[in-house]
């Protein structure tokens, strides 16, 4: 038998350990190299990030600025000045919107940070704080009892028909402007009408009913108050907004500033949005149609206006259902105080004017809202009016312009003051 030569196997071995190591030397280098390179790929890509965020810090570190020689006290001047301004001026990022009303964080939102140029530009001009504003709110609260009435029950009926024949001919009176009426009493449900079937067209006034839907969605945690949106320049439905004349593209507003805008400015976009987070109009009026829908809001109404001419379109109501939704709302508020705490408090400041002020003066509390649709002259002015026995009062009327609907609404109040009044004082 014929072995083999240890020198030649020695060989062998020496050369395939010497290529196991040059391809371990060769992947080792290749790791190497490849490290190396993820590496200085991620250092530029932070380094453009960084560029890219805070491009006025970009070559700060290797600039070669002269610099300017200050004295000790312009520099301590200088400091002090630069502390203070950041002491009561603090700025956060303020985020960007998708579209025009944009849901966010109920936080503090600043001005957008703009380049020197620009400011120099707006320093001339007014700017405004983009940050949501919390409103102040004082809590009212009804009566918790009222004065008997000092007449008998004969001779308030007797009353009852005097109101209702000095309405009749109110209104007979004026034939070129069509009146309805309706009042509720909320103690004895004692209730009168003049035209109170008749469709007419609510506008604003039908905040309150849409509100009364919309905080009972907020009681069930179905939307939040807190809620913060962003008016970004668009035109109002109807042409009537508080924050289009007020306010530039950028400011953000709270749900509940929202509620309130609807109910004391008739802001047509405050409004919309209002209607959005109850659920939309498809859910809404099938809501309040379990409280009251003799007029059908939601279909089409075929009617005539004052003035003789055949009136068709949706929207509509009547001031007997107006007067239902106002008497739910009461009752609401003493079943359930807080579900309802916000809209009392917004009615009781509407900064829309009413001549039930006139009529009742500043001793009642009078929780109103308003509506106005100068296209076709159609006001509306609806209220809970608590003073010596709390009632409901809708009355809506066709005519020229506000301020007579102003008269008509005040004179037709007087009636009513005048009648409970009399309820009260014998003579």
């Amino acid at each position: 038998m014929k072995y083999p030569n240890p020198t030649f196997l020695q060989k062998a071995s020496s050369v395939k350990r010497a290529r196991h190591t040059r391809v371990l030397i060769i992947l080792t280098v290749l790791c190497a190299l490849t490290l190396i390179t993820v590496f200085i790929a991620n250092v530029a890509a932070m380094q453009r990030e960084y560029a890219e965020r805070f491009p006025e810090l970009t070559g700060a570190a290797t600039s070669t600025t002269k610099k300017t020689e200050t004295t000790p006290s312009s520099s301590r001047k200088a400091r002090t000045t630069t502390a203070s301004s950041s002491e009561t001026a603090p700025t956060t990022a303020e985020p960007t919107p998708e579209t025009s009303f944009t849901v966010g964080p109920a936080t503090t939102t600043p001005t957008p940070e703009t380049t020197p140029s620009e400011t120099s530009e707006e320093t001339s001009e007014t700017t405004q704080d983009n940050s949501a504003d919390i409103l102040p709110e004082e809590d009212v609260y009804l009566r918790d009892s009222h004065s008997l009435q000092t007449v008998t029950h004969e001779e308030r009926d007797v009353l009852l028909d005097s109101l209702k024949q000095a309405v009749t001919d109110y209104a007979k009176a004026c034939p070129e402007e069509k009146i309805c009426f309706r009042y509720i009493n909320l103690s004895s449900n004692e209730t009168l009408g003049f035209n109170d079937l008749e469709p007419f067209i609510p506008a604003g006034a039908f905040s309150l009913p849409i509100e009364m839907v919309y905080y009972d969605r907020v009681s069930q945690g179905l939307s939040s108050l807190d809620a913060v949106y962003r008016y970004d320049g668009e035109a109002a439905p109807g042409n009537s907004s508080y924050i289009t004349d007020t306010y530039q593209p950028g400011k953000y507003f709270t749900m509940r500033t929202l509620a309130n805008y609807a109910v004391t400015r008739n802001d047509n976009i405050a409004l919309s949005k209002i209607i959005d987070q109850a659920g939309g109009m498809n859910f809404i009026w099938p809501t309040l149609r379990d409280i009251s829908s003799y007029i059908s809001y939601d279909k089409n109404i075929t009617y005539y206006d004052g003035k003789g001419n055949q009136q068709s379109g949706k929207g509509r109501t009547c001031a007997y259902d107006m007067a239902n939704y106002c008497r739910a709302l009461y009752y609401g508020l003493i079943n359930e105080p807080a579900k309802y705490r916000h809209l009392i408090n917004d009615l009781a400041v509407s900064e829309v004017p009413t001549g039930y002020r006139t009529a009742f003066g500043n001793d009642a509390l009078i929780l109103h809202c308003s509506g106005a649709n100068d296209e076709t002259g159609s006001y509306t002015d609806i209220a809970i009016i608590d003073g010596d026995e709390p009632i409901v009062v809708v009355i809506s009327c066709e005519c020229s312009s506000r301020d007579r609907a102003m008269t008509i609404q005040a004179d037709i109040a007087t009636y009513v003051a005048r009648f409970i009044s009399m309820c009260h004082t014998k003579e």
